[in-house]
């Protein structure tokens, strides 16, 4: 009986896979149907911040110098930010350095993950260009870290898929979908799936762009002939691609593949959940650049059209511009929360190799406060705000900014710790996201210190 009740079985599953089979031949697979979704709680808050480049535990401290910017944090029904640091014990690390890094090797205190839980944050992305800093041993013990945390994280993994996968966080306003990317990233640090008996690759879910730099008619012209390229734009030469453009700059095209998993994902997080944020680290259009990278402001709107309720930008270390589209707030970047980077005890050799100087000669601090004076000097790096979005009825109703000050004027290792910023300080700094924000038809208001966007039919696209 039990044999005849098997062939019956395996009949049943042949005849399902000739029906599925034909009907893929014939134009009849499965069509995909919407799939309901509901908003989060009414009276729902989100507060976002940039990159958490938070290298040692200060909450005691940071509570102690400005308990009402700790007190929003905490405050939030969800808090975000970008952990953009490994984590592990270096005494007790199977890996190494590798040759090459982010920028520089950060490596974060193992206390780390938890003093960021403690301090009111919920959810991170790590997508970044220093997630294989460490090779994908760091990568590993630093996911590790985050999940004994309780930090929900998105944006690395042990493979693209896994580092593409939407994370969730359930709160009592609803369920949290997060989808993280990075445009920015080492060319080793690109995750890969299994392939047969190919291993998978752990590493960053990349959002690879294709860069093209804007010329003149006449230059590209000059371009042409001394590169000997016939049959019109683009023109390769000296390992980059031009074409001509009505203004010169820099444009970039999304390779279509990750633009397409990344809205699966996205549309994913909302179906599963009831609200889901996209999560993009990118340094385009140049570290410097308050304005966003062309790309950066296509993948936004194709993030919100896919069923993204909010779009939050980091990497530059500066701020740029907000804008409401749909209805739905774009961060572009919220620059730093925390920029700890001269706070690093021990980095390897081939750092001392980046700026000519030979280990043993100088301190740490000496080397990092020589780097910071060259590459990091400029005061907006020390200069942000917290978002915090509410939202009534499903709907965002109002974002209001609260200007952080990272130590604008501190020295040593007090530099780079948030606090909230004074009035001088603040002014200065709500004013600049006010004008940067111009440009995408945001309207914000400064009142109180506090920078408010008010969200009207008008306002919501």
């Amino acid at each position: 009986m039990r044999r005849v009740a098997r062939l019956s079985f395996l009949a049943c599953c042949a005849l399902l896979s000739a029906t599925a089979a034909a009907r893929a031949q014939t134009g009849e697979a499965l069509k995909t149907t919407p799939v309901p979704t509901t908003p989060v709680r009414d009276g729902f808050t989100l507060a976002a911040v940039g990159d958490l480049i938070y290298l040692r535990p200060m909450l005691a401290t940071i509570e102690r110098q400005s308990p009402d910017m700790v007190k929003i944090l905490r405050e939030a029904d969800v808090t975000f930010g970008n952990f953009e640091t490994s984590v592990f014990q270096p005494r007790r690390f199977k890996g190494s350095p590798q040759a090459e890094s982010g920028g520089a090797w950060l490596l974060a205190d193992p206390a780390v993950p938890r003093d960021l839980a403690k301090m009111g944050f919920d959810i991170v992305s790590h997508a970044n260009n220093h997630v294989t800093d460490w090779g994908v041993e760091g990568l590993y013990e630093t996911l590790d870290g985050l999940d004994e945390a309780g930090l929900v994280h998105s944006g690395s993994g042990r493979t693209l898929s896994a580092a593409r996968a939407p994370a969730y966080l359930d709160t009592p306003a609803g369920r949290i979908g997060l989808v993280s990317a990075s445009s920015s990233f080492t060319p080793m640090s690109r995750a890969a799936d299994p392939l047969g008996e190919i291993p998978g690759r752990g590493g960053v879910n990349a959002l690879r762009t294709a860069q093209t730099r804007l010329v003149s008619p006449a230059d590209l012209a000059v371009l042409a002939r001394l590169s000997g390229t016939t049959g019109g734009a683009p023109v390769r030469f000296g390992g980059l691609r031009y074409r001509a453009g009505d203004q010169t700059g820099v444009t970039y095209e999304i390779d279509p593949a990750d633009e397409r998993a990344n809205a699966l994902a996205v549309r994913q997080a909302r179906q599963n959940g009831n609200f889901a944020i996209f999560s993009l680290h990118n340094h385009e259009a140049g570290a410097t650049s308050e304005q966003p990278g062309d790309f950066a402001v296509a993948i936004a709107h194709k993030a919100i059209d896919e069923g993204a309720d909010a779009f939050i930008g980091h990497g530059p270390h500066l701020l740029r511009g907000i804008e409401i589209y749909k209805g739905k707030p774009i961060f572009y970047s919220l620059g730093n929360f925390a920029m700890m980077n001269n706070s690093l005890d021990a980095v390897p050799p081939d750092m001392y190799d980046q700026y000519g100087v030979a280990p043993g000669s100088t301190t740490t601090p000496e080397l990092l406060q020589a780097r910071n004076a060259r590459s990091f000097a400029d005061r907006r790096l020390y200069e942000s705000v917290i978002a915090v979005s509410r939202y009534r009825n499903g709907r965002l109703s109002e974002i209001r900014l609260y200007p952080i000050d990272l130590g604008v004027k501190a020295a040593g290792v007090a530099r780079g710790v948030p606090k909230l910023a004074d009035a001088e300080v603040g002014g200065a700094i709500l004013g600049r996201v006010q004008r940067l924000s111009m440009p995408f038809g945001t309207a914000i208001s400064i009142e109180n210190g506090i920078g408010i966007i008010r969200i009207t039919p008008d306002t919501a696209g």
